[in-house]
């Protein structure tokens, strides 16, 4: 009766770490990993599926943990009432660590960190737009808010609406 008991200790005590577990990764993926709770973060894989059914865009952060220049650009974008504000346009994705994708579209000029891509709806990433204020060696680092913004209107100008469509058009052709 004992050893029954004990076991069913032990074997409730794993239900409540795996419950603790799977609720901090989807607390993880909802959180904005020091970029902003307030944005409507989702994981790349669900992120694609609502671009394709909604026709937004989407960007993409690649940073990790323990990386100088992300932490440095965390509170710039969090605190980015204008980013904020832009974030409703597109479909937001926070890729941390070992989230990176292996996919050498998301590295189109090296494995840097921070990176910030836009992708079409499809999910294709448009290697064409870049930080045109930055650093030309490191096309898709940004450093400051404003550079973000700029890019987000850049995106947001060339990946919605007619301009995405009659451009996307024209390339099938």
């Amino acid at each position: 009766m004992q050893s029954s008991l004990v076991k069913i200790g032990l074997f409730s005590s794993l239900q409540v770490l795996l419950s603790l577990t799977c609720f901090q990764d989807v607390v993880q993926a909802a959180s904005g990993k020091g970029f902003g709770d307030n944005i409507h973060w989702r994981t790349l894989d669900d992120g694609k599926k609502e671009a394709e059914a909604s026709g937004l865009p989407l960007m993409v952060i690649v940073h990790k943990t323990w990386c100088g220049a992300c932490k440095a650009l965390k509170p710039k974008f969090a605190e980015s009432k204008e980013i904020s504000e832009l974030a409703h346009n597109f479909v937001m994705i926070n890729l941390e660590d070992e989230e990176e994708p292996k996919d050498e579209a998301f590295s189109p000029d090296g494995g840097y960190i921070p990176r910030i891509l836009f992708l079409d709806p499809s999910g294709k990433v448009h290697p064409e737009i870049t930080n045109k204020n930055g650093n030309p060696n490191y096309k898709y680092f940004y450093s400051s808010a404003e550079q973000v913004v700029s890019g987000m209107k850049e995106a947001q100008e060339k990946l919605t609406g007619d301009a995405f469509k009659l451009g996307h058009t024209v390339d099938e052709l």
